[in-house]
């Protein structure tokens, strides 16, 4: 009898199994469109063209692409009225990349960006990005150029940079993080089109939600130094060779390398590690000390570094180029009314009562003096000396 029993609860499950399954929705992917990037461009007043990267399956198990570009107000209205211009049903699952214009960003991105943390189908690994001019462009570019649909090709190009340690992460999480921290702004990769190819072109600095400057890649070494925990990328140093002369190898340096009329430095970061404190409150001064250990890469000219008084002067010379240049951006940073570096997130440690808002924070931070401290130790040089 228990036998019985239990064949029939197994003959239950099963029932219940194939009625249940046969209740859900099934979606055959030859009837699917899978977004895999999506672009926003402010086509004109209270109105917003929105353009999609839709990699379409059809029986004989090729991949085809698509782009579809429709206006409305909201990112809703936009996936409905896409829809009603193809064949097959979008869906979101698989998008990989978001790209605003810039002058979307200037005007401000939080709602945008809200439709997609309301959009359970929108993961929180989709990087944000801005174009330079319009998305279109980006959006329609030849896939014979770059040998995938735009939506993979911007996402392989973004995931690289940043496990390279070249850029910040700029997911849709990190976003929101730095967003709603009231002591940090968010900074987002700026893409352009060029030639036909796409490529980085800096980031974009934000106040809050609206983009207010851009930082170029010859300064994206110092923002990643100065936010994170820095295990690799390369610097370019440019100095006046006179500064160089006694240390320069007289049996090579003085004949060649004559090319420029600059020393150009290059050297690759190791490990560092960064640490900003506020030492006076009173005064609002915030100690920045950069610890770090780097490879020599390249020289213009050659050094005698065989020396060790010459290995310290060369590493005194990269130190006060550094702090001067991480001074400046964090001037430039001040200047702009952005904190991409979290100064606020320090000085709110160190503020007992209230929490401050976003405002207050900004008013003091109009009036933070710095201090740089660079201990750059070259623990490699290669065949250089």
């Amino acid at each position: 009898m228990p036998k019985c029993l239990n064949r029939l609860k197994v003959v239950f499950i099963i029932f219940c199994f194939i009625l249940i399954t046969g209740c859900i929705q099934t979606k055959q992917l030859e009837r699917l469109g899978l977004i895999t990037a999506i672009g926003f461009d402010l086509e004109k007043e209270n109105e917003i063209q929105g353009t999609v990267v839709v990699s379409k399956f059809d029986p004989m198990a090729k991949v085809v692409t698509a782009t579809i570009s429709a206006d409305a107000n909201t990112l809703q209205t936009l996936r409905a009225e896409e829809n009603l211009a193809t064949d097959q049903r979008l869906e979101m699952g698989q998008l990989r990349c978001v790209i605003y214009s810039k002058e979307l960003a200037e005007k401000g991105l939080i709602q945008l960006v809200n439709a997609l943390n309301r959009d359970p189908t929108v993961g929180n690994m989709v990087y944000l990005t801005i174009a330079e001019k319009n998305t279109k462009s980006i959006m329609n570019i030849d896939e014979k150029n770059i040998k995938v649909n735009i939506g993979t090709y911007l996402y392989n190009l973004i995931r690289q940079n940043v496990e390279s340690e070249l850029l910040i992460s700029p997911t849709l999480h990190e976003f929101n993080h730095a967003f709603f921290d009231n002591g940090q702004d968010p900074v987002i990769p700026i893409v352009k089109e060029a030639q036909g190819k796409v490529g980085i072109a800096g980031v974009a600095l934000f106040n809050d939600d609206k983009m207010v400057a851009k930082l170029e890649n010859d300064k994206l070494f110092y923002l990643k130094l100065l936010t994170d925990q820095y295990r690799s990328g390369s610097k370019e140093l440019d100095f006046e060779r006179s500064k160089f002369e006694k240390i320069i190898n007289p049996q090579y340096g003085s004949k060649y390398g004559q090319v420029y009329n600059k020393l150009f430095i290059s050297i690759d970061n190791i490990r560092s590690n960064t640490q900003i404190d506020l030492v006076d409150k009173k005064n609002l001064l915030f100690q920045v000390k950069v610890t770090m250990d780097s490879r020599l890469l390249e020289t213009t000219n050659y050094l005698d570094l065989s020396k060790p008084e010459n290995m310290k002067y060369l590493e005194k010379q990269i130190n006060k180029e550094m702090e001067t240049q991480i001074k400046n951006l964090l001037l430039f940073f001040q200047e702009k009314q952005v904190d991409p570096v979290g100064i606020g997130n320090e000085y709110m440690a160190h503020v007992r009562g209230k929490p401050l808002t976003q405002d207050e924070w900004k008013k003091i931070y109009k009036n933070v003096k710095f201090d740089v401290e660079i201990d750059n130790t070259i623990v490699k040089t290669g065949t250089l000396d």
